[in-house]
């Protein structure tokens, strides 16, 4: 986990290398555009990272607003979605301080972003969980969370009791779960290996090597809720 975390904060590249290969069947593509009505609406987004979530609907959207608590992710953000800058502004926040977001929007999406608080908050995790659904569901009509359910695995699963709780609580809270295969693909095992060892680890790097594998199999949940 540690070196994912520092890729995060200060390998915008690698980070956005490893994201350009993922969902190579555009799977979450797919799903925002034939579910979610994005035309003339406002959108917030935390954890923008490099904007991969963000290149799926932003052209479509009157307005977003972005966040994310690592200025080197938003510098790596501002170039790729450089073709719709004028309607992005870019703020600098930590998940955990959503509270302090002064404004209500149409929709609010995250992808991969929140499921690392909850990890993270050993102490305080079921008021984190119950923090980040509350203050998203009074700041939008729409609230999307993305989130993962395991890389190179068999079938979807929450990765470990600290994310199955994350996702119970956003079910019982009224979000509609929705499981898709967001799979990586790269030209050969050897480049597999070494992006996703980077972000993953050793005992990735390793398992890839082992199976010659250039397509990683990757589950994602995309976490639904309506506010009537």
């Amino acid at each position: 986990m540690s070196n994912m975390f520092q890729v995060y904060q200060n390998y915008s590249d690698l980070y956005d290398e490893l994201v350009n290969h993922e969902d190579y069947n555009n799977n979450l593509s797919k799903f925002l555009r034939d579910n979610i009505q994005w035309e003339n609406k406002v959108v917030g987004e935390f954890g923008i990272g490099t904007g991969r979530v963000t290149r799926n609907y932003i052209d479509k959207a009157q307005k977003l607003y972005a966040y994310d608590n690592s200025e080197h992710m938003i510098d790596k953000a501002k170039v790729n979605l450089s073709k719709w800058a004028d309607k992005i502004e870019y703020s600098i926040l930590d998940n955990s301080k959503i509270n302090s977001v002064e404004k209500f929007f149409d929709i609010i999406i995250e992808g991969w972003s929140f499921g690392h608080l909850v990890v993270q908050d050993d102490e305080n995790r079921n008021q984190t969980i119950q923090n980040l659904i509350s203050e998203t569901t009074k700041r939008a009509k729409e609230v999307i969370f993305i989130e993962t359910l395991g890389t190179n695995v068999d079938a979807p699963n929450p990765p470990g009791e600290k994310l199955a709780q994350f996702y119970k609580a956003l079910v019982k809270a009224g979000f509609k779960e929705h499981v898709i295969e967001t799979d990586y693909k790269f030209n050969n095992p050897e480049e597999a290996a070494k992006t996703m060892g980077a972000f993953f680890g050793d005992s990735m790097k390793n398992d890839i090597i082992q199976k010659q594998l250039n397509v990683i199999k990757e589950y994602t949940g995309i976490y639904y809720a309506l506010m009537l």
